[in-house]
């Protein structure tokens, strides 16, 4: 079998003799091809369908955060008000929410109801119709990409082997697919980066193009480091690629100006949004807490191994592609006799070193605070760096020296274990989110059922639709909305203690809540509290006025849990006289309540 014969273009059955003259065969292989690229596109909506149902609806704690703060953000840029921010800086997602808002609502004649009043009254509903938009961009941009892969490469192979970006990675399925969150943006904006780069590989004028490509990958880095930091490893690539100095100059100053373009909703904040960076930068816990320092040294490499133990694939993508660009880009190594080239002349192998380079750092810098979905923008560049060493050896025809169909059943095997390991992989996080949906569910029907009289606490972020709703309207947003969930949902009681664990405060939508007083006047057995396990807290939480309250389990569950007011103590004299006004016990009435079983 000649190498032209196999040429890791179409299936052999593509060759065989059509009826007809050559241009109908050429229509007909083309049409193929349109149906084969859609497969991949197709499977990742299915996917995504699949993940969003297992986990249930947004107002689940682990779904409300960040989407519950992501759409009253947009919300509240639609009403040109000035809302929080998630600190990403993730402003980008917030403009797509808020023009996806705008025009959800109109689209839907139902009724005559206020864009804010329709949001707040039916949150899950707008979510989805985000997540929609989002899920479609992606696997628009995928069957794009393979398209234009295809045009260049005339392979669909190598459009195939483009298109499993995705899919290499659980991460990036299952944090860049069901969520409303800046992670499938950032999916989409690793895609383009990639779509960019595919062009400039097979530009033929690039020397003169430079400037063109460097704008264009400028203002998509700007949105990707506008949508998240973690972003930024990217920004190597352009400036290791670029030919010339003012290229690379200019690529980061435009860059600068894309960021403070998609930003300038939050302008106002850009301060706190750098004391903040900077205290991440110069702490060595999470968020800018721990003790000063850049990093622990025993944590940093502990967080190295379990980078590479959480994600094997991706770890065996980049030290095969570190091990090629190694083998022929050294001099002692790599300048291929046969090819009788420079592999550093080749802008396909320079391209390859500089993805290669942006992975290492990110693993580098993601090391100081680890978590899966800080990798996810360089994940993308997975499937594009294999497709690049594949590609290389295709134009130094490597392949003409080697077995093709040893070649091929070897890279058929890899692929049909790599699936079966990340069908696992998703079958595993499919059971766990379905796992945390049915408790969540579950204990819902159970206070709806068994404790409906009850005065009901519901701890940040337990799984209920008014504590999502009050997360995102009080964790960043200033409190815009309360005056509005007031009258639409009533009263509602909250205890936030996400940035004080136990001593946190209790609240309603429009004031301190003096849980105090109800429970010394004798009513605290008529007193449920939801929320996810207080375990590590001891079961215990206090009251801003002193009062200890010792909980009592009453459900038992591992993501969600229904808790009891045991007994409380006064751990130290009230340091103030609250308020007359505020020490109003509530509108609850007790008197008609049952007592606690």
């Amino acid at each position: 079998m000649s190498n032209d014969t196999f040429s890791l273009g179409f299936p052999p059955i593509i060759a065989v003799k059509f009826p007809g003259n050559q241009m109908f065969r050429m229509y007909t292989m083309k049409k193929l091809s349109v149906v084969v690229l859609l497969i991949l596109p197709a499977v990742l909506v299915l996917t995504a369908a699949l993940l969003h149902d297992a986990q249930g609806p947004y107002w689940i704690s682990y779904n409300s955060d960040p989407e519950y703060l992501y759409l009253l953000n947009s919300l509240a840029l639609t009403e040109f008000r000035q809302a929080g921010t998630t600190g990403n800086p993730g402003t980008t997602l917030q403009i797509l929410g808020a023009i996806t808002l705008k025009i959800s609502h109109a689209l839907n004649l139902s009724g005559n109801d206020s864009l804010a009043f329709a949001v707040l009254r039916n949150p899950e509903y707008y979510l989805t119709v985000i997540n929609i938009v989002l899920v479609t961009l992606n696997a628009l941009l995928l069957f794009v990409l393979g398209l234009v892969t295809f045009h260049f490469t005339k392979s669909i192979w190598l459009s195939l082997l483009l298109q499993l970006s995705p899919f290499l990675s659980d991460t990036m399925l299952t944090n860049g697919l069901p969520r409303v969150s800046p992670e499938p943006l950032l999916l989409f904006t690793g895609l383009l980066f990639v779509w960019t780069l595919l062009i400039m590989t097979y530009d033929n004028t690039i020397s003169k193009s430079s400037h063109w490509y460097m704008i264009i990958l400028a203002l998509i880095s700007g949105f990707g480091a506008a949508t998240k930091l973690t972003f930024i490893p990217l920004l190597i690539i352009p400036l290791l690629v670029l030919p010339k100095w003012r290229h690379k100059i200019g690529f980061l100053f435009l860059t600068g100006l894309s960021f403070i373009l998609w930003t300038w909703p939050i302008a106002s904040q850009y301060k706190a949004l750098w004391n903040w960076y900077y205290k991440i930068l110069t702490h060595t816990g999470y968020y800018g807490l721990g003790t000063p320092g850049i990093t622990d040294a025993g944590i940093y490499l502990q967080n190295i191994v379990d980078m590479f133990l959480r994600n094997p694939l991706f770890f065996l993508i980049l030290f095969f592609s570190a091990g090629f660009v190694l083998t022929f880009g050294l001099p002692f190594a790599g300048k291929e006799k046969a090819t009788k080239i420079n592999p550093w002349q080749d802008i396909f192998f320079r391209i390859l070193a500089a993805a290669t380079s942006a992975q290492l750092l990110a693993v580098l810098l993601v090391a100081k605070h680890y978590t899966d979905r800080y990798l996810l923008p360089v994940m993308s560049l997975s499937g594009f760096m294999l497709f690049l060493v594949f590609a290389y050896l295709r134009r130094v025809d490597y392949f003409s020296r080697v077995n093709m169909k040893k070649l091929a059943m070897i890279v058929g095997i890899m692929l049909v274990i790599g699936g079966a390991w990340r069908m696992i992989g998703i079958k595993n996080v499919f059971m766990q989110n379905l796992h945390i949906r049915e408790e969540a569910l579950a204990v819902n029907q159970i206070l709806e059922n068994e404790y409906k009289g009850y005065l009901k606490i519901s701890i940040y972020r337990c799984s209920s639709p008014v504590c999502a709703l009050a997360f995102g309207n009080f964790y960043i947003n200033n409190a815009l909305y309360s005056e509005s969930l007031q009258k639409i949902y009533g009263n509602a009681y909250f205890f936030n203690g996400l940035n004080n664990g136990a001593n946190g405060s209790f609240h309603t939508w429009t004031r301190v809540f003096p849980v105090d007083n109800i429970i010394l006047s004798g009513h605290k057995d008529k007193i449920i509290l939801q929320g996810s396990p207080l375990r590590y807290l001891g079961d215990t939480i206090a009251s801003r006025a002193g009062l200890m309250l010792n909980l009592r389990d009453l459900f038992g569950g591992e993501y969600e849990t229904i808790y009891a007011v045991a007994d409380c103590k006064r751990t130290h004299e009230t340091r103030r006289q609250l308020r007359s006004e505020i020490l109003e016990t509530t509108d609850f009435d007790f008197s008609t309540h049952p007592r606690q079983r």
